[in-house]
């Protein structure tokens, strides 16, 4: 309809609209123009018959000082597709002006002379994140009514007479620089919708009484953790819509105002996220209008089924992960004997008869709590749920509980979407289902016990999410694409197989923009598949929804990307976090992602049309501003990347691209050279298959700067150059860590390279197969504290000197040394050592004549998956400062050698997946030869689920063993029985007594 109502006014109007390939001859009063570089005289010879002017498809340009000069009787400018640099002056000629869009401005200030625009109504300054503050006389625009400065971060505070404006709508959401917000919200007394989300300096919202026009009040994640229940909001008869969702975890309010009774319009409420949150006012029954309730998130609530009882016009209801089965709620049950917190809510949901939309994700299982009969318990619930004959959407994500699904799920009729992900114990699907076409969407990922066989088909009326396979139709006509017209709820949503798709039309129809709940999406072709489409104009329609969180692009296969990928700017896409740009072979340029805000992590692979990273990446100043993250792999054509750029308009002035890199991880890209180095004070790297970006690091352009980098963990792999070219080495900071892994040759090295070296405190050399021995140079690491060697050398040897040096090593592991028969001859040269541990070394079988009074500080002893070791030496006895002692998987060991009885320090021993050992340990006759480790303090049992009765537990004694401080109990979620369930709690409670301080129930243990 929206398309048909265009067409209609672009036909009545063709003859009023100037265009800019178009002359004006007659002075037409509206103009579209694509080129913003040139003064609007250049397209019009009457610039003052003009009342509405757009730019289009203007980012990349800048807007030019007079490119709306002239038009001073103009109504309407949106410059909401132009990349404006600095707001002209000329703005204050448009005294008619009403309308004024202009997101994005990267100055630091408007131009004081728009206040002068007396009649403007709506001005909209969105993602203007380096604004920094606003004009003083700003209360002097009496006609504006409609304000957004959303994403204006750099805003600190506004003028005093912003009080003095008339607004009716304000957004201020992600004005996360923005203080003393009450002192000028009380005088805004005409506003209906006020936005604050993500304005993290709200100190209170005392002054909001006085707002009684208010009718939205957005709020999310701006309640900062000393915030008061008193502060949440004052009392307003006229608000229909509350949005208070936050994602801090430390807030502390634990009950909400009785005010909240008030709001007896109220239509949308929003409390997800509130974790502390206990108690549910009591006059939430006077919220009779209410339609929306989300309390996803609220883990510690309590009185859900009372306050629903009277919300019958409730639509949508989502008690997601609502009182769920955490372990302090668990506490709770037990120490007060309560009920389930959500015991009672079959009997209420079975009341909300207009209920449309429920989600139930992860918190079914505190239902069953403390019920030995849980199947029943939750076949029970799950069929008062299906008696909700409107519901069209049901979320029961996430619950073990659920081994299957009542055969009256297909009373639903009008259910459309079913989302089933992670029920991991689920086994089959009803019958009833094969029978559904009103089911649209199935969404059954992790579902791992389901039997395929009762899934239905994907086929033209039933999708499965989130994955979705574009097949073509028969008769070459279409796609199955257009199915995701309807889908409105996924969150996650991986499209593959786009080159099936046969018509742009299709990709249209689908409307992905306007699919607001998306969060991660992946657009993926098959490489080298045959199109039906170009794979940029099928992309140009596939424009993600603007609250995008992760993006991924796979088998791309154009050269250049559409207008919404490369006209980027600051207020686009203002959530998106990661980006995922994998196997686009014809791409030789990326597109400009410099400008999201948010960006934190960018994967770039197979690449190979990419030649340079330079500026264009950036897409203008203050580029990259979150980034943290970057892994660039198999980019074989990279040649050069160009870590500076300019960021101003002579050129004079450059900033590094990254400013706030902490990894960079660069695989597979042989032809790489960076110019100049990252000046990011402190970062990760990992750079494996590129040798001229470890051989052609600049040192000299940043090594003596005071904004050189300082790498704090660094990892070469697969690098066939001498260690002596390695001139990255140079920027390794002080107790720093590397690892050297697949290196060809790590043997020569120059004094200059050593002395790099020198401050190493962490050391790992692993698949360095041509390494007989260990380096020379190690002899100079004299700050060393931890090293780790994994090597296929069946002797590794060290020159006279090297090991002695290192007396600063305390921990050492030698790992996967798989042709090792006996440990190193240089181990007993480490009298500092603390920590020794030798794992997967399959033939190691001789440990004589190492481990004696020589490593006279070994506290700590592991074996791991050493399968050749059958006798441990006597020596094991001189190990007199030896507390620990770990043997896991090491199966031919069946005892302990007699000296173990001088480990007089020795309080732990842990034997693992060694039942002969273990045997051995257990039996009457040996226990004396280690007696001392019957005093310990600690003691840890693993898989408690095992447990069937109350009366195994009993005959433990725990209670009587008075010298355990520390007691740790685990279950195994994965495997506990039922009966567990129902008496875990139990036994906690009658069988250790107050001797219990930490408890683990039903975690993976």
């Amino acid at each position: 309809m929206h398309d048909l109502v265009h067409d209609l006014a672009s036909s009545v109007m063709v003859d009023e609209i100037l265009v800019s390939s178009k002359q004006d001859n007659n002075g037409e009063r509206y103009a579209l123009l694509s080129d913003s570089t040139k003064p609007l005289h250049s397209f019009t010879k009457f610039p003052a018959k003009l009342r509405a002017l757009c730019f289009v498809d203007c980012a990349k340009t800048e807007l030019h000082y007079d490119a709306f000069s002239g038009a001073k009787y103009l109504r309407v400018l949106d410059l909401s597709q132009c990349f404006v640099q600095k707001l002209p002056d000329s703005i204050s000629q448009l005294r008619q002006l009403r309308y004024l869009s202009a997101p994005g401005i990267q100055d630091t200030m408007i131009p004081d002379c728009i206040t002068k625009l007396s009649k403007l109504v709506y001005l909209n300054l969105h993602g203007s994140a380096r604004l920094r503050s606003l004009p003083e006389s700003i209360g002097e625009m009496d006609s504006l009514m409609h304000l957004d400065l959303s994403g204006c971060s750099g805003i600190r505070r506004v003028p005093q007479s912003f009080g003095k404006l008339k607004l009716s709508y304000l957004d201020l959401s992600n004005c996360s620089s923005l203080k003393d917000v009450s002192e000028f919200l009380g005088n805004l007394t005409k506003l209906q919708y006020l936005n604050l989300s993500y304005c993290q300096y709200v100190e209170k919202l005392g002054y909001l009484g006085s707002l009684t026009e208010l009718r939205y009040f957005l709020f999310s994640s701006s309640c900062s953790p000393g915030l008061s229940q008193t502060d949440v909001l004052g009392p307003s008869t006229k608000l229909e819509y509350l949005n208070l969702s936050t994602e801090f975890t430390d807030i502390k309010i634990k009950r909400l105002p009785e005010a909240m009774g008030c709001f007896i319009k109220l239509k949308y409420l929003n409390l997800s996220g509130w974790q502390k949150l206990k108690e549910l006012p009591r006059s939430w029954g006077n919220l009779q209008n209410l339609m929306h309730l989300d309390l996803s998130e609220c883990r510690m609530i309590n009185g859900v089924p009372e306050a629903l009882s009277r919300l019958s016009k409730l639509q949508y209801l989502n008690l997601s992960w609502c009182s769920s089965f955490c372990l302090e709620n668990q506490s709770l049950l037990r120490d007060s004997k309560k009920k389930s917190p959500l015991r009672g809510l079959k009997e209420a949901v079975a009341n909300l008869t207009k209920l449309q939309n429920l989600y139930l994700s992860g918190c079914l299982d505190t239902l069953i709590y403390e019920e030995v009969d849980a199947d029943v318990v939750c076949q029970n619930f799950l069929a008062y749920v299906c008696s909700l004959s409107n519901l069209e959407e049901l979320d029961l994500s996430y619950n073990e509980c659920i081994t299957t699904l009542p055969e009256s799920i297909g009373d639903l009729r009008k259910l459309h979407t079913l989302i089933l992900r992670g029920c991991y114990h689920l086994s089959q699907l009803p019958k009833v289902l094969l029978k559904n076409d009103n089911l649209k969407q199935l969404n059954i990922s992790g579902c791992h016990n389901l039997d395929k066989s009762t899934v239905p088909e994907s086929d033209s009326s039933l999708i499965l999410l989130p994955q979705f396979a574009v097949q073509a139709l028969d008769g070459g006509s279409g796609s199955n694409l257009v199915l995701l017209h309807n889908v409105n709820s996924a969150i996650y949503l991986d499209i593959s197989k786009l080159e099936n798709v046969v018509t742009v039309e299709e990709a249209q129809s689908v409307r992905l923009k306007e699919k607001k709940m998306i969060s991660t999406l992946t657009l993926e072709w098959t490489t080298d598949a045959r199109r039906f489409v170009e794979d940029q104009d099928l992309l140009g329609e596939l424009e993600p929804p603007r609250d995008l969180e992760w993006f991924s692009l796979v088998g791309y296969n154009s050269v250049a990307f559409p207008p919404w990928l490369m006209n980027i700017a600051p207020h686009h896409f203002s959530k998106l976090s990661r980006i995922d740009l994998v196997d686009l072979p014809k791409c030789t340029y990326l597109p400009p992602l410099g400008q999201l805000p948010l960006l934190k992590y960018l994967f770039l692979a197979e690449m190979n049309g990419i030649t340079k990273i330079d500026g264009e990446f950036c897409g203008g100043a203050g580029a990259f501003p979150s980034l943290k993250d970057l892994h660039i792999f198999n980019m074989e054509s990279l040649e050069e990347w160009q870590t500076k750029y300019s960021c101003s308009e002579g050129g004079g002035v450059s900033e590094f691209m990254f400013p706030t890199l902490t990894t960079l991880e660069i695989c597979y890209c042989p032809k790489l050279r960076l110019k100049p180095c990252p000046s990011n004070k402190s970062i990760c790297l990992e750079i494996e298959g590129s040798d001229n970006v470890i051989s052609s690091w600049p040192v000299g352009t940043c090594a003596s700067t005071s904004s050189s980098v300082s790498v704090e963990r660094m990892a070469v792999k697969s690098c066939k150059l001498p260690l002596h070219q390695w001139r990255m080495l140079h920027q390794l900071a002080s107790h720093s860590n590397l690892t050297i892994e697949s290196c060809s040759d790590i043997g020569s090295c120059s004094p200059e390279i050593a002395q790099a070296l020198s401050p190493l405190k962490e050391l790992t050399l692993g698949g360095n197969d041509d390494m007989l021995e260990l380096p020379k140079w190690m002899g100079e690491l004299t700050c060393l504290t931890c090293l780790k060697i994994s090597t296929r050398c069946p002797e590794l040897k060290a020159s006279q000197g090297v090991t002695r040096r290192l007396t600063s090593l305390t921990s050492l592991t030698l790992h996967k040394c798989e042709c090792m028969l006996s440990l190193p001859e240089w181990l007993g040269d480490l009298p500092s050592l603390r920590f020794l541990s030798i794992r997967e070394c399959p033939n190691l079988n001789n440990l004589q004549g190492i481990m004696d009074e020589r490593l006279t500080s070994l506290k700590t002893l592991s074996l791991e998956y050493c399968e050749s070791i059958s006798v441990l030496p006597e020596s094991l006895g001189e190990l007199t400062s030896l507390n620990q002692l770990d043997i896991t998987c090491c199966t031919n060991i069946k005892s302990l050698p007699e000296s173990i009885h001088k480990l007089t320090k020795l309080f732990r021993l842990i034997v693992r997946k060694c039942p002969e050992l273990k045997k051995w340990c257990e039996s009457e006759e040996n226990k004396t030869k280690f007696s001392n480790m019957y005093s310990t303090s600690e003691l840890e049992i693993s898989k408690m689920e095992n447990v069937v009765t109350v009366e195994e537990a009993r005959t433990i004694r725990l209670k009587e063993k008075n010298k355990i401080s520390k007691l740790i109990l685990k279950w195994t979620r994965d495997t506990r029985t039922r009966m567990c369930e129902s008496l875990s709690h139990k036994i906690t409670r009658m069988s250790l007594g107050y001797k219990v301080t930490t408890v683990y129930p039903f975690q993976p243990g």
